[in-house]
């Protein structure tokens, strides 16, 4: 038999990949270093802001409400608010606590902040009153008509009577009237604009003046000067006076005098 011949394999090797260098695993060591960092710092800023949130964490001890009240009963300011003060000083809801605040009606503005650590602060500015409505309620210096359970409290203010919707002309007729009349010594008691924008104002010593639909100042005017140039007792007298003539007023009397022309 032939010999086999045996042939020997030879083993081919592969080529070596280069080794990278060594500033590239620093550089991909260093970038997972920070993602594991970063990531954990993220969790524990989540938890935190998480923790922060919760009632319990830092709640409000105390709410102050600061301001000038005459009408506003603070008792009542602290219902309002309710639970919206029972919340932790980083997660009470600022804004909504204005708002529970400035739906009472004597409460013109309010303006909420947070006192470190645990307060909060309410300045409150309350509505100041010009007159009552006429059908409950009152007009605030603005001209507005705000609603009230009660005006007993308004005993002294005048009375506005108009039609819907014309709160803020009486505001500021009355506004307008209420300087020259005090110079006479004479305050409004009731304030009224008919149907047909027709003026009448009542004072308190319990005279009438007739306007038309135009209350001019030389009407005013011409009331004044003859007003403070009668006699007393026939002021007293005066029922009302009617300012609509163009060059002068008549005069209604509680009891019939002599012909007096006056005006």
């Amino acid at each position: 038999m032939g010999a086999k011949r045996i042939v020997k394999k030879t083993s081919v090797k592969k080529p070596r990949s280069p080794a990278k260098p060594m500033f590239e695993r620093w550089l991909t060591r260093r970038l997972l270093g920070g993602v594991l960092l970063f990531g954990g710092l993220g969790s524990l800023l989540g938890f935190t802001v998480w923790q922060l949130a919760q009632p319990d964490t830092l709640p409000i001890q105390q709410v102050q409400v600061k301001g000038e009240f005459v009408y506003l009963d603070k008792q009542d300011l602290y219902k309002a608010i309710g639970d919206l003060a029972n919340a932790g000083f980083f997660n009470v809801d600022v804004r909504a606590v204005k708002q529970a605040a400035e739906t009472m009606p004597w409460v013109d503005s309010a303006s909420v902040r947070r006192i470190w650590p645990d307060t909060l602060h309410i300045d409150i500015r309350e509505q100041i009153p010009l007159a009552r409505w006429q059908d409950g309620g009152m007009v605030n210096r603005y001209g507005d008509v705000v609603s009230l359970a009660t005006t007993d409290a308004l005993s002294d203010l005048p009375v506005f009577n108009g039609p819907e919707g014309t709160a803020k002309i009486l505001a500021k007729r009355y506004q307008l009237l209420s300087v020259p009349l005090a110079k006479m010594e004479l305050a409004v008691v009731a304030l009224t604009l008919s149907e047909r924008r027709a003026w009448q104002v009542s004072l308190d010593n319990g005279m009438h003046l007739l306007f038309g639909r135009a209350m001019a100042d030389t009407q005013l005017s011409r009331f004044a000067n003859a007003y403070n140039s009668m006699p007393i007792e026939k002021l007293e007298n005066i029922q009302s006076v009617d300012l609509r003539y163009t060059n002068g007023f008549a005069v209604r009397w509680k009891t019939p005098v002599n012909k007096s022309k006056l005006g």
